[in-house]
């Protein structure tokens, strides 16, 4: 197992996870954000739910443009209501991030595995269901490790890295989990990770996780990139 996988099965308490396998997986956080926020609460409603299982671990991104029914049901079932994006709520709260498991329906949450986060997009309705039982299906992706070497010259930001590895990728990544790696990763500060943490969203990954020190385990594929 790699990085992402022993953390994925320490979450959901099983021995080991690998690729192909459905689980069951409680996230640490649940997050809605994003567009099709109220399509959560629609489905929620539909199925008839009442009970919102560990309030305390979800939050509601808001945007203003909100129906008061959604934020009045958010005040009543104790969900967080936040105005920030997510990854900085967590920075301005100080709750870890490195290693945290969390589930949401907006792509762009990927971008906090720049900072560690294990990020999983699901549908709104697997988010209702989540909302209601604490868990969602997942089936174990593979992983491609993308190891990223040479010294860091000024030409290469995060801006610029992250539109490197989408020319070079292309759709080739789709529904993989990524890690990145290597000695220029290491060298990156951390606006110039965030940067680069758009390749998961742009790049169609499962889940990306940037991790310096390699992925700590068994990848299904590896590449090395010389800059």
């Amino acid at each position: 197992m790699n990085i992402i996988e022993k953390r994925i099965a320490e979450v959901a308490n099983l021995p080991s996870v690998s690729p192909g396998d459905k689980i069951e997986l409680t996230p640490d956080w649940k997050l809605i954000s994003g567009k099709s926020s109220h399509s959560v609460f629609k489905a929620y409603w539909n199925q008839g739910y009442e009970k919102v299982t560990n309030p305390a671990k979800t939050f509601f991104s808001v945007t203003g443009t909100e129906e008061e029914t959604t934020l009045k049901f958010c005040k009543e079932k104790g969900i967080k209501l936040i105005d920030c994006e997510p990854e900085d709520y967590f920075r301005k709260e100080g709750f870890k991030q490195n290693g945290t498991v969390l589930a949401g329906i907006d792509q762009q949450i990927k971008c906090m595995g720049g900072n560690g986060a294990i990020a999983i997009v699901i549908s709104p309705a697997a988010m209702a269901d989540c909302l209601a039982t604490s868990s969602f299906s997942l089936v174990i992706p593979d992983t491609m490790y993308i190891e990223i070497n040479g010294p860091l010259s000024k030409q290469y930001t995060g801006e610029t890295l992250c539109s490197y590895l989408l020319d070079s990728f292309n759709d080739s990544l789709i529904g993989n989990a990524v890690i990145l790696g290597g000695v220029v990763i290491d060298q990156l500060n951390i606006q110039d990770r965030k940067n680069l943490s758009y390749f998961f969203q742009l790049s169609g990954a499962a889940v990306g996780l940037i991790s310096a020190e390699g992925p700590l385990g068994q990848v299904e594929s590896a590449i090395k990139i010389k800059l």
